[in-house]
């Protein structure tokens, strides 16, 4: 797959730190949720964390695990997905690489 602009790839460099904190606050607020409902029992509470933590690793991993330019497009779909690469982001892309994840988000 034909890499981004050096442009690009040097602005997503800028905002890669605040895409996985948002990310992550989002999975820990869902956590405190899980872990404050008493509507369910420990047991229920334990399960669904362990189930909520691993999907959020998951996560994590697919969007910024082995950040590399020459596959950032992948993560800029993964990213586009979960709505962390919000319009304020993607302005300050190129047009090329908007239009491709644009088209990629498509299929």
């Amino acid at each position: 797959m034909k890499e981004i602009p050096e442009s690009d790839w040097k602005y997503l460099r800028t905002i890669k730190d605040k895409m996985l904190e948002t990310l992550c606050k989002g999975i820990n607020d869902g956590a405190l949720h899980i872990a404050t409902d008493t509507k369910l029992s420990e047991f229920e509470k334990f399960h669904r964390l362990m189930e909520h933590i691993f999907d959020g690793n998951e996560r994590v991993a697919t969007c910024f695990d082995d950040w590399r330019r020459s596959n950032v497009i992948m993560k800029l779909l993964a990213l586009h997905h979960d709505r962390l690469l919000t319009e304020e982001y993607l302005s300050h892309l190129s047009t090329e690489t908007r239009h491709r994840i644009k088209e990629l988000s498509e299929l």
